[in-house]
């Protein structure tokens, strides 16, 4: 069984995501501010954990590992790091080369979740910094992956914060419970700029056929932010 999983994302009114883009709010309000409303959202979500997709996590940890070992090629690995954190921040890592400068991010300890080209002494990198991980035979799998999370680490509720990528892939799999969108009072207005969901597949697919979504609320915050909570039904 897998943890539930909340979408929770912030965009533009034209579903984009990137803020350096958005045009200003109306009454002068510095956009950081409305940044903590959203922040302060999430943390009233419920989940004791959140996600980011590997792009985003980048933004935080933006440097290489340089492996130099051999991949492990074993999946099943599992290392639990001491936790001091009441949440934890995961992140899903395919090339298994993120260099994590520390074992929390936003106060929060980590969890890594690799593939079998993970090197091992990318691992023994981790395990001294202090970083939990889980390594994966298929890092596709998001399923596999979600349970495994759950089963090693307990993790009910997952509060997912994009980026865009690995939105569209929870969304492909059928693995998103919830959606709490968050809209920003502003406008990008590219047509390539990355959008909500994401997913990497052919213009022939479909990654939400057989889903609906259920409209559970809509709250009017501050500054002019709107949110709206979905709930996901499958009708396959």
């Amino acid at each position: 069984m897998t943890p539930k999983v909340i979408c929770h994302i912030m965009s533009s009114i034209d579903g984009r995501l990137l803020p350096g883009r958005w045009t200003a709010p109306f009454d002068g309000t510095k956009s950081s501010e409305l940044f903590k409303e959203y922040a302060a959202i999430g943390k009233n979500l419920g989940a004791d954990a959140w996600m980011f997709g590997k792009a985003t996590t980048r933004e935080a940890f933006p440097y290489k590992f340089m492996p130099k070992g051999e991949p492990t090629d074993k999946a099943g690995l599992v290392y639990k790091a001491t936790r001091t954190s009441s949440r934890l921040f995961i992140t899903i890592d395919p090339e298994a080369d993120i260099f994590f400068t520390h074992n929390q991010l936003r106060g929060d300890n980590i969890l890594t979740v690799l593939g079998k080209n993970a090197t091992i002494d990318y691992l023994a990198y981790l395990e001294l910094k202090g970083i939990s991980y889980i390594v994966v035979d298929d890092i596709r799998d998001l399923r596999n992956i979600l349970t495994l999370i759950k089963r090693h680490f307990n993790v009910k509720t997952i509060s997912l914060q994009g980026g865009g990528i690995i939105d569209g892939a929870m969304l492909a799999q059928g693995l998103i419970n919830e959606l709490s969108l968050v809209i920003y009072p502003g406008i990008d207005g590219l047509s390539t700029a990355p959008s909500i969901f994401e997913y990497l597949g052919h213009s022939e697919e479909r990654p939400a056929e057989g889903q609906a979504l259920e409209l559970l609320s809509v709250e009017q915050m501050p500054h002019g932010i709107v949110w709206l909570r979905y709930k996901f039904h499958n009708l396959s």
